[in-house]
């Protein structure tokens, strides 16, 4: 799991983001958090991969997951 890109955009207001965030330092996983309320190049760089605005947005690897889906997110880091 060292070797992986993770990113997670997020709002700070977001409890599935929390979530997300929670789980991945629960696993010792690191990741990079990018606060889209704050961050508007980054909000659009979400929206281009998603279509959407809705957060979390998780990438692993280039591999991107919407909302928090534990399943994904453990076949992502898995992979």
């Amino acid at each position: 799991m060292a070797d992986k890109e993770i990113k997670v955009y997020s709002t700070s207001t977001c409890p599935w983001c929390r979530k997300a965030k929670e789980y991945f330092s629960g696993k010792g996983v690191k990741y990079t958090e990018y606060d889209v309320s704050q961050d508007r190049e980054k909000l659009q760089e979400m929206v281009d991969l998603t279509g959407q605005r809705g957060v979390p947005v998780i990438v692993i690897n280039n591999q991107v997951i919407v909302g928090f889906n534990q399943a994904k997110i453990d076949e992502a880091l898995a992979a």
